[in-house]
């Protein structure tokens, strides 16, 4: 029994340390990775891509941030957008109004958010679950009128995903805690018995 408890206190002692180091990891502030500012007219049937990007991962975070004079709508969508090059423009992104149109109509399950802007400041941000495809755009509806819009993306990345290690640690701590109670227990009879000859004299 008791060298069950010593290894049950060292497990619990050791799961502690664990915690605590997963916690300072969380702390450490984010890196921003990337940044894109601007601002224009949008018109009605009008879309902009503002954020598009291979394999963004869970030690990842995308914020948008939207600041609009009307009502547009702002979309997260689980998909990867491929470049095309002309001789004239140069690469070009392979994806437009209709191909929004029909992801809305026909691909719902790629829609991540689907957010409308009313007059004012729009600020979101996400972190996916999984290694995923993420493309984030700005869509004016065809029965609007034209918008002016300033946005502002940026990507920061942490050491680990600040939220699950958080979670982890806040669990393992009293767990750790449980597991070394039957060794601090043995300790503490242990010390009294030693002390209690000396406490008779």
């Amino acid at each position: 029994m008791k060298r069950w408890a010593t290894i049950l206190g060292r497990g619990g002692t050791t799961l502690i340390a664990i915690s605590l180091a997963l916690l300072l990891v969380s702390l450490i502030p984010q890196i921003q990775m990337m940044s894109s500012e601007g601002s224009g007219r949008l018109p009605p049937g009008g879309m902009q891509i503002l954020f598009y990007q291979q394999n963004l991962n869970p030690q990842q975070e995308l914020e948008v941030a939207v600041t609009a004079d009307g009502p547009l709508t702002v979309y997260l969508l689980e998909i990867n957008i491929e470049l095309e090059f002309s001789p004239n423009t140069g690469f070009v992104q392979r994806f437009n109004e209709t191909d929004l149109q029909q992801i809305l109509q026909e691909n719902r399950d790629l829609i991540i958010w689907e957010d409308t802007v009313e007059n004012g400041d729009y600020k979101r941000s996400y972190t996916p679950t999984r290694i995923m495809n993420a493309t984030a755009v700005l869509y004016n509806q065809l029965d609007s009128e034209s918008v002016y819009v300033e946005h502002d993306v940026a990507l920061k990345s942490s050491l680990a995903p600040g939220d699950k290690v958080r979670t982890i640690a806040y669990f393992a701590v009293p767990i750790g805690v449980i597991l070394m109670i039957p060794w601090l227990v043995n300790m503490w009879k242990e010390r009294k018995q030693s002390q209690t000859p000396s406490a008779i004299l």
